[in-house]
């Protein structure tokens, strides 16, 4: 019994220090990152996919790979440069806004020109 007790205060112990070493390496994180436009394009068609048939996970999925497929990335690569991207806290809260503000504008043009058709059908034209 005292062995497993010693073990749980030593990981208590540990999980102490956790945060401050968290800190110390984030911290050493120098410089931005910035992700190229083709991947803030590429981030944001897949954010738009996922969305659009967020019912449908199998659609999602063939969607994403066809997207990846269509910007010559395969799923590592995109893993790789979401990872980097996210050890950059700054730079990642910047992106996702970017991307956020380009879903928003993209849903914003298909609102208007649904409303556009829709007032078309009804006036005859």
């Amino acid at each position: 019994m005292t062995r497993s007790s010693t073990g749980s205060t030593i990981q208590l112990r540990a999980l102490r220090w956790l945060p401050l070493a968290l800190l110390a390496v984030s911290g050493c994180q120098k410089g931005e990152f910035a992700p190229d436009a083709k991947f803030v394009d590429l981030y944001v068609e897949l954010k738009l996919a996922t969305v659009g048939y967020a019912n449908d996970l199998d659609k999602v999925n063939q969607i994403r790979r066809v997207i990846l497929a269509q910007h010559q990335v395969t799923p590592a690569q995109f893993h790789r440069e979401t990872e980097d991207l996210m050890d950059h806290p700054g730079s990642w809260r910047r992106f996702q806004e970017e991307v956020v503000a380009r879903v928003e504008a993209f849903q914003a043009r298909q609102a208007s020109a649904t409303i556009s058709t829709g007032e078309m059908k009804a006036s005859g034209k």
